[in-house]
């Protein structure tokens, strides 16, 4: 199939390892339609120690496991992130390695150099590499038994870039230094380093030049230290190499962080790059990986796609931003990330868990198939591309101000000030937005790739694998050999620049998609099925005797029968209404049953819960049971996708019937499993027709007609076909309508509800990189937010 993409989950190993429940949960993630997994220790508990003989055991066996069910086994190679730290294990084995870098701090007479540095494994220094190789990638290809390295597929690095990945210059206006510079500098060019180095930070004559050195330098000593050592071992030992580095959004974002994304993934073997949030990003960066692919003749781009997207991430959202990414040429998919364990920890870290903790997590196999057959349609980007887009890197390099790159945004590069590199970077972007829109299919570079890479033929360019006929040159580029424009035009290619390029290239016209017929049917109205349990979020507070105590309104208590209380982390003690309840274990957490005799007569749950010493401090609560969640106060409609609920909680009786058009009214705000309305109606004789359901929310639906199922729909196109040759007749319709999982788990005290984008700090309602430059400092607000859910509209025939 031409575009076939392949789809991975980032699986995060966050607990210890029980073979019988990884190969539950791989199996799990094969029948949700995925491919296979990059094993990634995340939160790792040490149970057995990683890297230890009995780890490598477990994973072996595993492994091989993986091999008899036909599962991709890619593996993660650092317990965390970024790469390179070998957990730890490398600065006690170099205790005395430093990252260093160089600084310029105002005086009197205007100004000098400090340097600086702080104890870390630095990417820039080989000799860490070289002790993370030997402990990580040596100790899996010994430790593990041979039949299970060979089935290994490749290993992951990640966001490794300059010092120890954590932008001392976007912090600081630092920039990385080493103590083998000056000798570097002065073989290369045949000066002296340090009288120059000022130039970093001042605007005398020459310093143009100086920075587009100093710059390409380190981008060097990151690929030669790091990048280049990991890339000979996969290859020696037959094994693929991807990794990202972070900053791919923009140029001026890249500098700071590893110089170029072009000399640094051009050394992978699978270049990769990092699309996380939920919506589209810009399509400068997603085709960086595609196009180093394409000219070093790979197989194929690959993306960490959709980390921090939040609960309430949707199939809409995610085909959305799939199809973004694969319209870019992106064929593999690793979608960070699949918790091992959803405890307290997980549930904030970076969410969601998908596809095992969605709501919708049924529906994921069907998704996967028609996110195939969608990409099945797309332009094939493996043919001749119309144009090379050449981005300025070092024109951003010779200008590139420290002070602007602190203004940035540290997770997504936005904020940059419109500074002379700011303004390139801005105008670049806005190049690769406008040929994007008008359908041209291009490919990226930068100057240093053309110059020391690029092969000029009669009429054209050739790069690595890939041939170019049509250049266009972003503003502000800069040669080193001046006169590579002029032999680029005597040759024969075509160049065009960021005023003519719709002059050579004829803009193609978006195809027009026309509208199906439809019409009404006969039909009855919905009626609601009223689900038999629900669930309330326990908002545990914690005390000043460490306790963490939470209270809940109830009415007609007694009525409610056993209910359980279900906590995601270990605790030492639960308490309710002064009685101790049991805790056990199960399969996803831990549960106490609530006696129906502790309800008879009461008007308030009181709990109160002794976190353990060493364990999860408030660890997130759900009790469940038959009732129904409500409130006083109305609910408020925060936008149209939202409801905001500011009033009290109480939890009450079932009703005997509920309405269908708001379920987080009539009582289930919090629920997670999806509730089934029916409808009887009457069908004509048709051929080749569809259902399509109108006026709902909900994230996905499962549609059934006389009990068997006609498939699954989401938004925007909530449509399902017909069998050919449905006889008239009166039918029996059934829709399971599934929540958002942003019900279930949040944040929803944080101000704007459900976010694009999550970070753990969401959840403690600490204003962060991941909000709006305008929320308060204080995110957190009273009222709990709600994805809307439920169905008022009726059914149309499409013809």
């Amino acid at each position: 199939m031409r575009n076939k993409l392949s789809f991975l989950s980032f699986w995060s190993i966050n607990d210890e390892l029980n073979l019988g429940r990884l190969q539950t949960q791989l199996d799990e993630l094969r029948l949700a339609g995925l491919d296979g997994v990059i094993f990634h220790p995340r939160f790792y508990p040490g149970k057995p120690v990683y890297m230890s003989d009995a780890y490598l055991d477990i994973l072996s066996d595993l492994i091989i496991y993986a091999k008899s069910t036909g599962m991709i086994f890619w593996i993660y190679d650092e317990n965390g992130w970024p790469s390179g730290t070998g957990s730890g294990e490398v600065i006690k084995r170099l205790p005395d390695s430093t990252c260093q870098y160089v600084n310029w701090v105002s005086d009197g007479q205007g100004g000098r150099l400090v340097f600086e540095s702080f104890s870390a494994v630095s990417s820039i220094d080989p000799k860490t590499t070289q002790v993370f190789i030997e402990l990580i990638h040596e100790g899996y290809r010994k430790g593990l038994r041979p039949e299970a390295f060979d089935y290994v597929t490749g290993f992951f690095s990640d966001e490794v870039a300059f010092l120890d990945g954590h932008g001392i210059t976007v912090k600081t206006g630092a920039i990385p230094w080493e103590d083998r510079f000056p000798a570097l500098y002065e073989y290369k060019y045949g000066e002296a380093l340090l009288p120059q180095l000022p130039l970093l930070f001042t605007t005398v004559d020459g310093y143009e030049e100086f920075r587009v050195r100093y710059w390409e330098m380190l981008t060097d000593a990151l690929i030669t230290s790091f990048y280049k050592p990991v890339a000979d071992w996969c290859e020696k030992y037959g094994k693929k190499f991807t990794a990202h580095v972070k900053a791919e959004e923009s140029p001026f974002f890249q500098v700071s962080y590893s110089g170029s994304c072009f000399q640094v993934l051009k050394t992978v073997e699978t270049p990769a790059i990092d699309a996380l949030e939920r919506f589209p990003g810009n399509n400068f960066y997603p085709r960086i990986a595609h196009s180093i692919a394409m000219q070093q003749g790979r197989d194929g781009a690959l993306v960490e796609a959709m980390g921090g997207s939040g609960w309430g991430v949707s199939p809409e959202s995610f085909t959305n931003y799939v199809m973004w990414l694969a319209s870019h040429g992106v064929e593999h998919f690793v979608f960070h990330l699949n918790q091992l364990k959803l405890n307290t920890q997980a549930i904030q870290d970076w969410p969601p868990s998908m596809p095992s903790h969605l709501t919708w997590k049924d529906a994921f196999p069907a998704l996967l198939a028609t996110l195939q057959e969608q990409a099945a349609q797309l332009p094939d980007l493996r043919a001749k591309p119309d144009v090379l887009i050449v981005t300025p890197t070092r024109g951003i390099m010779a200008d590139f101000d420290t002070r602007d790159a602190m203004q940035m945004n540290e997770h997504d590069g936005s904020n940059i000030p419109a500074s002379t590199t700011g303004v390139l970077d801005a105008k670049l972007l806005a190049l690769v937005e406008a040929c994007f829109e008008a359908g041209v299919h291009y490919e990226l570079t930068e100057e240093r790739e053309l110059e020391e890479s690029g092969t000029i033929l009669d009429g054209m360019l050739r790069i690595g694998q890939r041939d170019y006929t049509h250049v266009l040159l972003a503003d502000g580029c800069r040669w080193r050999e001046p006169a590579i424009v002029e032999r680029l035009l005597t040759a024969g290619v075509t160049l065009c620049d960021a005023e003519n390029w719709r002059h050579v290239f004829a803009v193609k016209a978006l195809p027009v998609q026309s509208a199906a017929e439809c019409s009404f049917i006969k039909q009855s109205s919905w009626t609601a099925e009223v689900p038999k349990a629900n669930q309330v979020y326990v908002e545990l507070q914690l005390q000043d005797n460490g306790k963490l105590t939470a209270e809940i309104d109830v009415h007609q208590a007694e009525s409610f029968g056993v209910m359980t209380l279900f906590l995601h982390d270990e605790v030492s003690s639960v308490w309710l209404n002064d009685v101790e309840l049991t805790v056990v274990p199960t399969a996803s957490g831990f549960e106490a049953e609530v006696p129906a005799a502790l309800t008879v007569n009461v008007s308030k749950l009181h709990m109160e819960v002794t976190p353990l010493p060493e364990g999860e401090a408030c660890p997130i609560a759900l009790l469940r049971g038959s009732f129904i969640v409500t409130s006083k106060a109305p609910l408020i409609e925060k936008d149209e996708h939202q409801w905001l609920l500011e009033g009290q909680l109480e939890l009450a009786p079932l009703p005997t019937v509920i309405d269908s058009t708001n379920f987080i009214a009539f009582g289930f705000p919090f629920a997670g499993s999806p509730i089934a309305v029916r409808k009887t109606i009457q069908l004509c004789d048709v051929e080749q027709a569809a259902l399509e359901l109108t006026d709902l929310w909900a994230d996905a639906a499962l549609v059934k007609l006389n009990g068997n199922e006609l498939g699954w729909c989401w938004g925007p196109n909530w449509s399902v076909p017909l069998p050919k040759a449905m006889k008239e007749g009166s039918y029996e319709l059934e829709v399971l309508l599934y929540p958002s999982t942003f019900n279930v788990y949040g944040p929803h005290h944080h101000v704007d509800g459900d976010r694009y984008l999550t970070s753990p700090d969401q959840y403690k309602g600490v204003k962060n990189f991941a909000d709006r430059p305008d929320a308060p400092e204080q995110t957190k607000v009273n009222g709990s937010h709600f994805v809307k859910w439920g169905i008022a509209g009726e059914i149309r025939l499409l013809h």
